[in-house]
C-alpha cells in the first residue's frame, strides 16, 4: 500500500471543511434567500441547471428537490449539451443556474452567455465572485469562498431550490429540511473523525477491484455520480459506472456473478426499497459488494440531506481505495497535463 502524507493530498476531506460549511450556512443562506424571493417575484416558471462533472451532479440534486416539492419546471444540462442543443423555451421566464468552482469552465461560460443573450435570469454558483466570467457576468452570484466544493455546491443549490419553493409553494417538509441543515456540520465532523479507520479496512478488503458499479436512487443519485464516476475515474483511476436502482432489473442484473463489484448507497427516503431489492439480488448471486447505509450515517438528519452527509464516508473510502492500489489520488495522466 502506498504511503502518503494525507495533508498534502489535495482532494482529501479534512476538518477545514467544517468551519467552511458553518460559515457558508451562516452567511450564504440569507443572501440566497433573497435570490429565491426575487425569482418568485419575477414569476420565473422554469429553471435549467448547467454544469460539468460534480457541478452537473449537484444540479441533479437541485432538480430532485424542485420536482419533488414544487410544480416548477426544471432540467439539468452538461455544458456542451446546453450550448449545442439550447432549449427553445429559453427566455425571460426562465432561470439558468450555471455552476463552476473556477468560474472559467469553457462550456459553462458559453452557456451563461447564451442564457444572458436570451434574456433569461442568470445565477452563478462559483468559488470567487471576482476575476472570472461566472462572477462577472451573471445577474446573481452565489460565491462560497471555500475548498469544500461538494458541500458548498450542494448547500448553494439546496438553499436556492428550497428558498424558492418556500416562496411559491411552502410546505412543512421543506421547512424540516431547512431546519436540519444547521445540524450538518456536527454530523460531518463526526464522520471525519470516526470513519477513516473503517474506510481503510473496507479499501484494503477490496484492493483487488479495478473499479466498481455504484448503485443508488432518489437523492443519492447525485452523490453516486460524483463518487462512482468522477472520483472513481479521475482520482482513483478505477473503472466505474452508475446504475439507478430502479433500472437494475433492466439490464444490469445480467452481469451479477462472483467477482463483479458493486457499491450500494442506500437511503432512507421512499426509494430505499428498490435499492435494497437490487442489493438482495447481488447478495443472492454472490456479487461482491460494499454498502453505505444512510440509516447508520444520517445522525438523525432528513433523508434528503443524504448526499451531503454520506459524502465524507465515501471520500474516505475513495482515498484509501486509491492508496491501497498504490495510486496517489493527485496524480494525473491527462487532465490538465495534455491538450484535450
Amino acid at each position: 500500500m502506498l504511503h502518503l502524507d494525507k495533508t498534502k493530498v489535495d482532494f482529501l476531506v479534512t476538518s477545514s471543511m467544517i468551519p467552511e460549511v458553518e460559515t457558508f450556512i451562516r452567511e450564504g443562506q440569507p443572501k440566497i434567500a433573497g435570490i429565491g424571493q426575487k425569482l418568485a417575484q419575477q414569476k420565473i416558471g422554469r429553471v435549467y441547471f448547467v454544469g460539468c462533472g460534480s457541478s452537473k451532479a449537484v444540479g441533479g440534486a437541485a432538480k430532485y428537490l424542485i420536482d419533488k416539492y414544487s410544480t416548477l419546471v426544471s432540467n439539468v444540462y452538461t455544458g456542451w449539451e446546453f450550448v449545442d442543443h439550447t432549449p427553445r423555451a429559453l427566455d425571460a421566464s426562465t432561470a439558468v443556474v450555471v455552476i463552476s468552482h473556477s468560474g472559467t469552465t469553457e462550456e459553462v461560460v458559453q452557456s451563461l452567455r447564451k442564457a444572458n443573450q436570451a434574456g433569461a435570469v442568470t445565477v452563478s454558483v462559483v468559488n470567487k465572485k471576482e476575476g472570472n466570467p461566472l462572477g462577472d457576468e451573471a445577474q446573481f452570484v452565489i460565491d462560497y469562498n471555500a475548498h469544500a466544493m461538494w458541500e458548498c455546491h450542494l448547500l448553494a443549490l439546496y438553499f436556492l431550490a428550497l428558498q424558492w419553493i418556500r416562496e411559491v409553494q411552502p410546505s412543512e417538509e421543506v421547512e424540516r429540511i431547512l431546519s436540519d441543515i444547521p445540524k450538518l456540520p456536527g454530523v460531518l465532523a463526526g464522520h471525519i473523525d470516526s470513519f477513516e479507520a473503517k474506510a481503510l479496512k473496507l479499501a484494503e478488503s477490496v484492493s483487488s477491484w479495478k473499479g466498481f458499479y455504484t448503485v443508488a436512487a432518489g437523492p443519492l443519485v447525485s452523490l453516486a455520480y460524483k463518487e462512482g464516476v468522477i472520483t472513481n475515474m479521475e482520482f482513483m483511476w478505477g473503472h466505474g459506472a452508475v446504475i439507478e436502482s430502479g433500472e437494475f432489473r433492466h439490464g444490469p442484473l445480467e452481469i451479477v456473478e462472483p467477482g463483479v463489484p458493486f457499491v450500494f448507497l442506500v437511503g432512507t427516503d421512499a426509494s430505499r426499497h428498490i435499492t435494497e431489492r437490487a442489493l438482495r439480488f447481488v447478495k443472492k448471486y454472490k456479487g461482491e459488494h460494499i454498502v453505505f447505509d444512510y440509516q447508520e450515517l444520517s445522525g438523525g438528519l432528513h433523508p434528503d440531506l443524504a448526499p451531503m452527509v454520506m459524502f465524507v464516508p465515501l471520500e474516505w473510502f475513495s482515498y484509501y481505495f486509491a492508496v491501497a492500489r498504490d495510486h496517489n489520488p493527485d496524480d494525473r495522466r491527462y487532465y490538465g497535463v495534455v491538450e484535450y
